[in-house]
């Protein structure tokens, strides 16, 4: 197939799918399966069919370079002072939680390892990433760790059934909230912390009219700019340049198992992008940044669904029991910590789902909790981008040891 031809495909898909999606013709299909899956699954049966080809240096350029780009554009806009200042309990949490991600996949793994594929310890550590920061840090993961489709594949199926399984199951135990706080006496005063650094960031000078995501005030004030393809392309194009420097500077650094070349450079670009978020370059998102960022991030899972085939998933029943023990050793260690800590149960669901969920659902889970306290859930859930490489890549070197 003539790789333009393929490229065009695949740009109508994603288009297609995310009009779609905005249009909600399909309402409730979106709403358990959304947009980012069908931009995975719909090329993996195309592929399977064979309409689409096994190979192409439209997959490699776009898994690599613009992969680089759509984490540039993406860490672009994370308020890191905003994220610091929600105060040891929310962060705490968060961090706990990710711990519990990180043990639960291990030891999930140690039980599991003997009737799963050799490399699937790739696998868990793409996974990890997702579930600890986002897509892209998924994506950045089985890149760097080179994990193959058969391996990749089933996974994507595991974190669309648990996300919105585990979402579903914190949603319900909201009306036994009052409960737990009482039984562990739980230090109220937190909430009310929270709630007073959320409106001082709302009402400061610094962060006028920038919302809880913390962006910069052009981004939605009188000098708004209405996004465009042009400033899309060259907003990628800049993104691409940096990511590049990033590849380049990967190929100098010693390799291993499991860091190679490609590993380095998105660990690389991780630094570069919440480094050029402290800068000036952080006003980009006045151009649309981060929106141009999810656009390549579907298009990757656009092409990285369709290097896989439907047969993949015939793995994921026993995956999905090993995610669910992984979960539950996630949640165990939050509710000790919550119990020995005297925290409130709305900082351990919120921290429990901006890990697993992301920034797209973390804020509905936290808002059933307390309302007012909605845009905490989206901060902790972009804390999660920053460290989420790095997470999935120790996570991976970890289960690699125990198959060693």
């Amino acid at each position: 197939m003539n790789p333009l031809f393929l490229f065009a495909i695949l740009i109508a898909l994603v288009v297609s799918i995310l009009a779609l999606d905005r249009a909600a013709v399909f309402p409730k299909l979106f709403h358990y399966l959304p947009g980012a899956f069908w931009c995975y699954f719909i090329p993996m049966i195309l592929a399977t069919a064979g309409l689409l080809p096994d190979h192409s240096w439209v997959y490699d350029f776009l898994t690599t370079y613009v992969l680089s780009a759509c984490l540039v554009l993406l860490l672009l806009n994370i308020n890191l002072p905003a994220i610091f200042r929600l105060g040891p309990t929310a962060l705490t949490a968060m961090a706990v939680g990710a711990a519990g991600i990180a043990i639960g996949a291990v030891a999930a793994y140690a039980i599991f390892a003997r009737w799963l594929p050799a490399e699937t310890w790739k696998g868990v550590g793409a996974l990890s990433a997702s579930w600890i920061g986002g897509s892209a840090n998924m994506l950045a993961v089985k890149e760097g760790l080179h994990a193959p489709d058969n391996v990749f594949a089933p996974m994507v199926i595991v974190d669309t059934v648990i996300t919105y399984s585990w979402m579903g199951i914190l949603v319900a135990l909201a009306p036994w909230q009052d409960s737990w706080d009482r039984w562990v006496k739980a230090d109220k005063s937190t909430l009310e912390d929270v709630v007073n650094r959320l409106s001082q960031m709302s009402s400061s000078p610094a962060d006028a009219g920038g919302g809880p995501m913390g962006s910069p005030p052009e981004a939605v004030g009188n000098d708004a700019i209405k996004p465009s393809a042009w400033h899309g392309l060259w907003l990628v194009a800049l993104a691409m340049a940096v990511g590049s420097l990033c590849l380049y500077a990967g190929n100098h650094l010693p390799r291993t198992e499991s860091l190679s070349a490609a590993g380095w450079a998105f660990l690389l670009v991780t630094v570069a992008g919440v480094g050029l978020s402290l800068t000036p370059a952080s006003r980009l998102e006045r151009y649309g940044a981060s929106r141009w960022g999810y656009f390549c991030l579907y298009l990757l899972l656009a092409a990285i669904g369709a290097k896989a085939r439907l047969q993949y998933i015939f793995q994921a029943p026993l995956l999905i029991v090993m995610a669910y023990v992984w979960v539950m050793i996630h949640a165990l260690i939050l509710m000790v910590y919550g119990y020995f800590g005297r925290v409130p149960m709305f900082f351990l669901v919120t921290s429990s789902q901006a890990n697993i969920g992301g920034t797209a659902s973390t804020p509905i889970v936290a808002g059933v909790y307390r309302p007012t306290l909605a845009p905490l859930g989206l901060l902790l859930a972009i804390a999660g981008n920053v460290i989420g490489t790095y997470a999935g890549m120790m996570i991976a070197e970890a289960c690699h040891w125990i198959v060693r």
